[in-house]
């Protein structure tokens, strides 16, 4: 009887779960052939691509990953506005039978596949957002494109991007979902929800697969690792090395415990967290301080954290890492959370392991049964490689299980394990890292007081991980700030005007209340370079500050006439609240300030010399224009003609001696136009007498100025 109970109860627990995959089904937004999907509400910005990985998402191998050239490898910007500030090399997440393995669909037995490496298919892939991606103009050019993905404003997350994928290799069918938050006080995490369902397919639904493509019944048991590769960062190999590198090549991996503080009644009372940080180049170049050429300070060859050699600013603080936040205790209840979980935080790396090794031992690796054991800490302090050693590409996994999982076509029985992680980054500030790495590379601390200081970040990622688990607990219901507004920003004459609106009036609302809160506008600028940290500012430290704030929401226009000519500027708006709903989140009554990452300009908007408040002075240059001048015309422009002395409003019509029009351009602003001497339909003009009419002009007050005519000739 127990056996008959046990039996119809697997059954009906195995219908709850297909019917649990199977709800998104009944959408039609899931997309087989979708767009990349981006994580990038918040201050971490992950690009989810099908053309990544064995084509695949829930494995990104680090060679597929990674991209084609060094300087374009890499995820997972963070800070998501600064320079080559990616570091996510790899997702690698190989399931590991224990040693009497499974049967697949050919019948042949195997305790691992080649490598515990398998390729897989994306079944399908869905993004969707509480509010569509603000759009951004600058200077009538839109930065981003429509957004084809779908918006929900029940969704508890700003952003859910989820897929399904075939393992092929192991007859199993993942699901993962990804939330992310806009709130402040969530911006440096993401929670990772992975479920694996034992369904025994090798093909998609869409490939029309037949009984001989499926896994026949059985039971297998297997631990299930997951290990995010990271290397801080791009920008650090670069200013620290002169060159951009593949994977991580001085990186060190490790783990440690903190308390749950913020969750309370929570099932874990502390959450084990894998990490990663920028650590010393064995055989690196000695720094030297050359500031001051009188007294050159000679410095130690230590590049922990990237130091910039010619200011010493740290560009390398970041400390990645992950944490699992919760793990089914058995195959048929996915609600129980197995505290004694995780298994094991095993070290590896890609060149010794994974590319270097293909036999049965290698599970051992990652699941953390070998020699080196279930919780190493780093692999120096370990002695797995010296301290002068170097290994390329660390991998640090996570590893929950062991599980029995039961596949049975015969009784509908799909067994499923569920886990969920939150990845996030704990760093010293941009202050931090510029006043560490300042004082190291003038000799006033040392390179274990630089390193020290680096690692300080480990309690930032001790917090981020804490806020990750609350939210978790909290069903994902974190407090909302208001949504970014749609950004337009016009360069214009000693003055850069920026304006911004919202597409309805719901947007004011709290997501969760309906109650509007809407408090202020706050406009955020940035001079220079778009990222912050470029090689071009390492002197200046251009960043994004704070320029106006305004609570009137009906004041939806700035005018910047702070500014410098020729200079490139960026722009920003948030939104704020007034508080009143936040009344659940870690803050009660805090306002909240929507992303300033969300709708950053990413196109340099320049001022510029006003047009003439006279429309008589125009002029065409060169005239007359001949082709044989050669290097008297246009630098690189052999074709170009310059409208000159413009006013600073007009339209501008250009006609053949006989009145038939070659072309018109609507012109505002500068006093001055480039004209390739091409025809409206795209055909350079002839040789021969052309006349310029300046019409409709005015000036920059709006006043109206007399028309005029310029006669000029062109010789081809």
């Amino acid at each position: 009887m127990k056996h008959i109970f046990t039996k119809y109860l697997n059954i009906f627990l195995s219908i709850l779960l297909v019917l649990f995959f199977l709800v998104p089904d009944l959408k039609a937004q899931k997309n087989f052939t979708g767009p990349p999907m981006f994580i990038n509400v918040n201050k971490i910005n992950l690009t989810m691509n099908k053309v990544n990985g064995e084509g695949q998402f829930t494995n990104q191998y680090s060679w597929m990953l990674t991209g084609t050239g060094p300087e374009q490898t890499e995820e997972w910007y963070y800070p998501a506005d600064t320079w080559h500030s990616q570091m996510l090399y790899q997702i690698f997440n190989p399931a590991c039978p224990d040693d009497d393995g499974f049967t697949d669909e050919t019948g042949q037995h195997k305790i691992i596949p080649y490598k515990c490496v398998n390729q897989g298919k994306n079944d399908y892939s869905w993004e969707r957002r509480r509010y569509r991606p603000p759009y951004v103009t600058v200077d009538g050019i839109r930065q981003n494109q429509d957004y084809t993905w779908d918006v929900d404003r029940n969704l508890n997350a700003d952003i859910v991007a989820e897929w399904e994928d075939i393992l092929r290799a192991y007859g199993i069918r993942s699901r993962v979902q990804i939330y992310a938050f806009s709130n402040p006080n969530h911006q440096d995490y993401i929670i990772y929800k992975a479920t694996y369902k034992f369904t025994g397919e090798t093909m998609r639904p869409i490939e029309n697969p037949d009984s001989s493509d499926f896994f026949p019944s059985q039971s297998m048991r297997l631990w299930w690792p997951i290990s995010f590769s990271f290397g801080p960062s791009k920008a650090g190999e670069y200013m620290a090395h002169s060159y951009f590198a593949y994977e991580g090549e001085d990186d060190l991996d490790s783990w440690f415990a903190t308390p749950v503080t913020l969750a309370s009644d929570a099932p874990r009372d502390s959450l084990k967290i894998a990490y990663y940080w920028d650590a010393k180049t064995p055989g690196g170049e000695v720094y030297k301080n050359n500031t001051n050429p009188d007294t050159v300070i000679i410095l130690s060859a230590d590049d922990t954290g990237d130091p910039d050699r010619q200011t010493g600013h740290l560009h390398s603080p970041q400390i990645p890492g992950y944490a699992l936040l919760f793990s089914s205790k058995n195959t048929f209840d996915l609600t129980a959370d197995d505290v004694s979980q995780p298994y094991a935080i095993p070290h590896a790396d890609i060149v010794n392991d994974l590319w270097g090794r293909g036999d049965l031992g290698i599970r051992d690796t990652y699941i953390g049964e070998d020699s080196r054991g279930r919780f190493p800490l780093d692999p120096i302090t370990e002695g797995f490689i010296a301290a002068s050693g170097k290994q390329k590409g660390p991998m640090r996994f996570i590893t929950i299980g062991p599980y029995d999982l039961t596949l049975d076509h015969e009784q509908n029985i799909q067994d499923s394990i569920c886990a969920v992680y939150a990845i996030g980054v704990g760093s010293l500030s941009w202050e931090a890292a510029d006043s560490v790495g300042r004082a190291w590379f003038n000799g006033k601390i040392s390179d274990a007081e630089k390193e020290a200081a680096i690692l300080t970040g480990k309690d930032s990622l001790a917090e981020v991980m804490n806020r990750a688990y609350w939210a978790y607990k909290n069903g994902l219901n974190v407090p909302d700030p208001p949504p970014p507004p749609d950004l337009e920003v016009t360069s214009d004459a000693d003055q850069v005007i920026v304006e911004w609106s919202y597409p309805d009036a719901g947007y004011y609302n709290d997501p969760d209340t309906g109650v509007d809160d809407w408090y202020a506008w706050r406009v955020y600028r940035k001079r220079g370079e778009a990222a912050v940290g470029a090689p071009s500012e390492l002197v200046s430290k251009e960043r994004w500050e704070l320029i106006y704030e305004t609570t009137d929401r009906n004041e939806t226009r700035y005018i910047d006439t702070n500014v410098t000519r020729g200079v490139s500027y960026y722009y920003a708006v948030t939104a704020m609240d007034d508080g009143s709903q936040n009344t659940f989140g870690l803050y009660p009554g805090q306002k909240l300030e929507s992303s300033r990452y969300a709708n950053r300009s990413q196109l340099p908007a320049r001022p510029f010399k006003a047009g003439l408040a006279t429309s008589k002075e125009v002029r065409v240059v060169p005239n007359p224009y001949t082709v044989d001048a050669g290097i008297l015309n246009f630098p690189g422009g052999s074709n170009q003609l310059m409208f000159a002395r413009l006013p600073y409003k007009c339209t501008l019509t250009v006609y053949t001696e006989t009145g038939d029009e070659v072309t018109h351009f609507d012109h505002i602003g500068t006093d001055q136009m480039i004209w390739d001497q091409r025809t409206s339909t795209n055909q350079y003009i002839s040789t021969g007498i052309y006349i310029l009419a300046v019409t409709d002009a005015e000036d920059v007050d709006g006043n109206k100025l007399d028309d005029q005519f310029v006669k000029f000739v062109v010789i081809r």
